[in-house]
């Protein structure tokens, strides 16, 4: 039996059969997810906060790549978060220049998204870079193999289509030679014709990946924590931060930081002030003489 809080919807869990990768939450959480969730928190915060539990600092400005309802929702409220979609609105493909948002952002995040970018992946790698702010991240899972090898299944790709043939799909890709080529040994995840499986990566290859595009440190969360459901397998996809320098508030978003604490201050001193005067109407009734004849009579409301 496994028992843990999840650190997306902060549920408790308890399941006798612990699997990584299907959804272990009725939030529909997995741990490739609340891995995710947790490296966010650690870098904005410096530890692990459930997301129900972050601050509202709309200072802070973060986008997803085709993120799962269980988060997006939440990130939404507590930051000025957009989550973004290659083949519908809101639409933003990572693999073209996009001039206005540089610099913009203080994270990205992609969940299982770049193994099904279509090559060359640095593209899309570079651009997430030049869209960060000089102390933005991006947080990342991506299955690795454990044979620590990259495999490009396509690395001729260029103008392409897939089309269904028979029970199943082909790819018709037409080089840049011109030739023609067509592939029927496709992987899709999420069943056929839903998202072709572009690559397979390995650990070494997507660090060198990731520094080449310009971030200068990539962390893998390799160690389970087991308190909020993340225990890896084979079979786990693995969690990373990519970022340019340590995270840092900027001014408006330490304001914002230092607001939200001062709140707090104030909703638990009244919390403080409400019960110790409830605790004194308590011990005032509780020497009432009236109570005392009640309680002689057996009848009446009894405080321990």
């Amino acid at each position: 039996m496994v028992s843990f809080t999840c650190n997306i919807c902060g549920s408790e869990n308890e399941i006798e059969h612990f699997a990584s990768e299907p959804a272990t939450c009725a939030c529909g959480s997995n741990v490739r997810l609340r891995a995710l969730i947790h490296l966010l928190s650690i870098e904005l915060f410096g530890r692990s906060l459930p997301l129900p539990a972050f601050p509202r600092m709309k200072a802070i400005r973060g986008i997803g790549m085709s993120d799962k309802d269980c988060y997006n929702g939440l990130l939404a409220e507590k930051f000025d978060y957009t989550n973004t979609f290659y083949d519908r609105e809101p639409r933003l493909d990572f693999t073209e220049p996009h001039p206005e948002l540089a610099g913009q952002y203080d994270f990205i995040l992609s969940a299982d998204v770049l193994e099904h970018i279509a090559p060359p992946v640095e593209r899309a790698l570079a651009e997430a870079h030049r869209m960060l702010k000089p102390h933005g991240f991006l947080g990342i899972t991506v299955y690795c193999h454990p044979a620590d090898r990259l495999r490009e299944h396509f690395p001729t790709l260029n103008e392409f289509r897939i089309v269904p043939l028979g029970e199943g799909s082909v790819l018709i890709n037409r080089r840049q030679d011109g030739t023609l080529e067509i592939r029927d040994d496709l992987i899709f995840h999420g069943g056929s014709g839903a998202t072709l499986e572009m690559r397979e990566y390995g650990a070494s290859a997507l660090r060198a990946q990731l520094l080449a595009a310009g971030f200068h440190g990539v962390d893998f969360l390799t160690g389970n924590v087991p308190e909020i459901g993340v225990l890896f397998d084979h079979d786990t996809s693995q969690p990373l931060i990519a970022r340019n320098h340590d995270f840092t508030f900027d001014h408006c978003a330490g304001h914002q930081m230092v607001d939200a604490w001062q709140s707090a201050e104030v909703r638990a001193r009244e919390e403080k002030e409400r019960a110790d005067l409830l605790t004194e109407r308590i011990r005032l009734a509780a020497g009432s003489r009236w109570l005392r004849l009640g309680r002689a009579l057996g009848i009446g409301p009894k405080f321990e």
